[in-house]
């Protein structure tokens, strides 16, 4: 199968709009997942004070932020205007703009340290991505981004994504594009990394979980701030919405007794350095 230019084009437009939409959602929903990660991308960057770090795809600002308080000189992108607006009112006095990843507007060499949390799998070319943050890197500075586990580690995300498939009406689908575990082998981020020169790979288990007051929140969660679930959630017919959201109720109360109240959604990080 060939990925043509306007198949690409028309995926990174879903999810820019997609996000746009539910930018105000994502704090007090899958937020509370893709914080738990910030440290050990920072980490993972050798974000250290003084240095210059872009992170792309920055949603609400989390790592931006977190960088700015360690005293790091930061640019947050984001593709979603919504998103950077939202960044902007959370965390006044950092430096967000809009920016495409896979087409980043700094020259060549302008950062120390580059990072995207979450950010690769809602990529069309997440290659492209990874191949601009080798070249807008200074020579040893590091691209450090978070991707989820496979299904059965990110249970939280595949009991969504597995209910929903299981209820919807088969003519509606979604634009063509990567999967939501399409990077999430480490055999494939090795590839990627390599392909893109970056040297000294290196991937680390984050143990995400989520923690959610009731199982309705699992439904709301979905609803609110899961880009590709929403759009063929609100694609059918009133009975099958309300299927859906029994179906994922209803598992998530088992998976919240068998975890505790909690259910895992592992991430990796994954890091590579650009050679001298």
């Amino acid at each position: 199968m060939t990925i043509n230019e306007q198949q690409s084009q028309a995926f990174k437009e879903f999810e820019r709009t997609g996000w746009g939409k539910q930018a105000e959602h994502y704090d007090s929903l899958v937020g509370e997942m893709t914080r738990q990660a910030v440290d050990g991308l920072l980490a993972a960057a050798n974000a250290r004070s003084g240095i210059k770090l872009l992170d792309v795809a920055s949603g609400p600002g989390y790592v931006a932020a977190e960088a700015a308080r360690r005293k790091l000189d930061v640019v947050g992108t984001d593709i979603a205007e919504n998103m950077v607006a939202e960044a902007r009112r959370r965390f006044a006095g950092v430096q967000f703009e809009i920016a495409d990843a896979e087409n980043l507007h700094y020259p060549d060499s302008s950062f120390d340290a580059v990072t995207c949390a979450f950010g690769m799998l809602h990529f069309p070319r997440p290659g492209k991505a990874a191949a601009e943050a080798y070249r807008v890197l200074r020579p040893a500075g590091r691209f450090a981004f978070s991707i989820w586990c496979g299904p059965a580690k990110a249970k939280v995300l595949s009991l969504i994504a597995d209910t929903v498939q299981r209820h919807v009406d088969g003519s509606v689908a979604l634009p063509a594009g990567p999967g939501i575990f399409t990077l999430s082998d480490p055999w494939i981020l090795t590839a990627l990394m390599e392909a893109a020169k970056f040297s000294d790979v290196r991937i680390e288990e984050v143990a995400c979980v989520y923690a959610p007051t009731s199982p309705t929140d699992v439904f709301n969660m979905m609803r609110k701030s899961m880009v590709r679930a929403t759009y063929l959630y609100e694609r059918q017919t009133p009975a099958v919405q309300q299927r859906i959201e029994q179906a994922i109720t209803d598992e998530a109360a088992k998976a919240l007794a068998q975890g505790q109240g909690k259910i895992a959604c592992s991430a990796f990080v994954v890091s590579g350095m650009k050679g001298g």
